[in-house]
């Protein structure tokens, strides 16, 4: 039994004929007598009679019909379920991201993004940095934040922005007096990092690494808040996104150097699944983040 079946019982034992179902059936008179023909011989059982020209239910066709409702219904509920999610009536943005420790952007990225859609969530997973991209693909994560870009076929990268990677260090640092600092300024200094493996780390692969130069301690400290205060109290240092420090300039105990001659950038993207029928709303709050993260907007106004 097919759902075309299903739908031509419906339509017969609403319209009692043939001829009248065939305005919603789009079928020939001819080809929906097969079809009824078909049901029929498949259950060994007659439909509909015929009284005074109309086609009325058998006790059969009665007991395929019940069925056919309640068929056709929850397919009808599941379609338009998929059309509102994938026009972003509704829906659930998963996010993950390697800055965890600083969220300062999400507020206004969430106000802005549920003027438009307001019945789709956006649930944060803060403990994800490591291997965001399997989650992706196995579908516990619907977008990463991330600087890493691989090459799988399934995932697409879309560039949000590029900020530069600067170090912080306590006011009245030595540091501050030089207009950058180069890879051998670190060898006798502790090194605060986000997370091992220290070959992720912006500034020992682009920097330190190729310079085979090796701190005097490297210490990992995965709280923004932390690290800060560790920084101001003079136990080491920490090269990090201008913009997540920003916020935390405004008493004048910290500050910026840059990180050699022609300074150290790092580009960001939304990673995602490649797929051409990614709901609305993934592809907007993706444009958010662009006009949001980073205080980069390259939305030329229209953010």
């Amino acid at each position: 039994m097919e759902l075309r079946h299903l739908k031509l019982v419906r339509e017969v034992a609403d319209k009692g004929s043939l001829t009248k179902a065939m305005e919603n059936l789009y079928l020939s008179q001819s080809a929906l007598s097969h079809q009824l023909k078909e049901i029929e011989t498949h259950l060994g059982a007659q439909l509909f009679h015929r009284v005074n020209k109309k086609l009325i239910l058998t006790g059969a066709g009665q007991i395929v019909l019940d069925s056919a409702k309640k068929i056709l219904n929850e397919i009808d509920k599941t379609e338009n379920s998929v059309k509102k999610y994938v026009n972003g009536d509704k829906g659930l943005v998963r996010l993950a991201t390697q800055c965890y420790t600083c969220y300062h952007w999400l507020p206004t990225l969430m106000i802005d993004f549920n003027k438009e859609f307001p019945k789709v969530d956006i649930e944060i997973f803060p403990g994800v940095t490591e291997n965001p991209d399997k989650l992706i693909l196995d579908g516990e994560l619907d977008l990463a934040i991330t600087s890493d870009h691989n090459d799988h076929p399934a995932l697409t990268y879309t560039e949000l922005f590029r900020d530069e990677m600067m170090v912080v260090v306590p006011s009245g640092h030595p540091w501050t007096k030089k207009p950058y600092v180069e890879a051998e300024d670190f060898r006798d200094q502790n090194v605060f990092i986000h997370s091992y493996p220290i070959e992720s780390v912006t500034l020992f692969n682009q920097v330190l690494m190729p310079e085979g130069v090796k701190p005097k301690k490297v210490m990992p400290i995965q709280v923004t808040d932390a690290v800060l205060q560790m920084i101001k109290a003079g136990l080491g240092v920490q090269v990090m996104a201008r913009w997540m420090v920003d916020p935390y300039l405004s008493d004048n105990s910290l500050e910026l150097v840059p990180v050699t001659k022609k300074g150290l950038y790092r580009t960001w993207y939304a990673a995602h699944l490649n797929q051409p029928e990614a709901p609305a709303y993934i592809n907007n709050f993706i444009e958010h983040l662009r006009c949001n993260v980073g205080g980069v907007c390259e939305c030329e106004g229209d953010c």
